[in-house]
């Protein structure tokens, strides 16, 4: 079984980064060190909240000993953390959950974030340019207010495509769009060997499976159901996925998953 750390760490920073989300820093240096693209932890949020569950957050970045996970505020838990302040001190478990598969190398690698899903693909995107691996992303967002990681993104040199809901950056429509106007040109885009790899709302990852079947693209995906324990014993966060012996089976997202093969998924 991986090795996994339950430890007590302090807040380097904990900055507000775009309407409702944040970025936050903090020294972890077993976890640090053992960490994986894909890989996730689980926090725990005190500080008198009665919050029983940890929340599960994306490994964002990690530099030397620090880490730092990018979170957007969708309830009381995150909430409470958003206004926790620096040197302050918090329970973090991890790393958990499998990983993304780099056994073959993409040419290039595509990364496509929905929204806070972004989140669960820079230490993937950030692993994959050091590996000199050409890097598409596809970014999107409801509005230019909560655009995330763009910057991060073209800073290790990936070719950044922008799609708002609105329009009021970039392209107006979904971040699928612009996977398909990428994929409808593999000359003009120089598509030798691309692997898809996507987060986002399950909505989106649905649209992407079926653009990646229909141009017969591989294609991971980064999970982000519910969980309550993040060790495999609820069986809160699972999803349908197929096996060819059985037909299907629920499989665990904080344990099988986060990361499955796109085409598994019964959606």
């Amino acid at each position: 079984m991986p090795q996994k750390f339950d430890t007590t760490t302090q807040i380097i920073s904990n900055d507000q980064i775009a309407t409702n989300h944040f970025l936050l820093r903090c020294i972890c240096p077993k976890i640090a060190a053992k960490s994986k693209p894909g890989q996730f932890i689980h926090v725990l949020i005190d500080e008198g909240s009665n919050l029983l569950l940890r929340r599960p957050f994306t490994i964002y970045s990690i530099e030397g000993d620090e880490i730092s996970m990018l979170y957007q505020i969708i309830g009381k838990g995150t909430e409470i953390l958003s206004t926790c302040q620096q040197n302050q001190q918090i329970n973090v478990l991890g790393p958990l959950g499998n990983c993304f598969d780099l056994s073959v190398k993409p040419d290039p690698a595509i990364v496509v974030g929905g929204g806070a899903g972004i989140a669960s693909l820079m230490l993937l995107a950030t692993a994959l340019r050091l590996g000199d691996v050409r890097l598409i992303a596809m970014v999107g967002a409801m509005s230019s207010d909560r655009l995330l990681s763009v910057k991060d993104l073209e800073e290790i040199g990936a070719e950044t495509h922008i799609t708002t809901d609105d329009g009021s950056v970039g392209n107006q429509g979904f971040v699928t769009d612009s996977l398909l106007a990428v994929l409808d040109q593999p000359t003009e885009n120089r598509l030798r060997n691309p692997i898809i790899f996507a987060c986002g709302p399950n909505g989106m990852l649905r649209a992407t499976t079926k653009i990646v079947v229909d141009y017969g693209i591989p294609c991971q995906v980064a999970m982000e159901n519910r969980m309550g324990c993040a060790l495999g014993v609820c069986l809160g966060c699972v999803c349908k996925v197929r096996l060819p012996s059985v037909g299907f089976e629920f499989q665990r997202v904080c344990t099988e998953g986060p990361v499955f093969n796109a085409k598994d998924i019964i959606w």
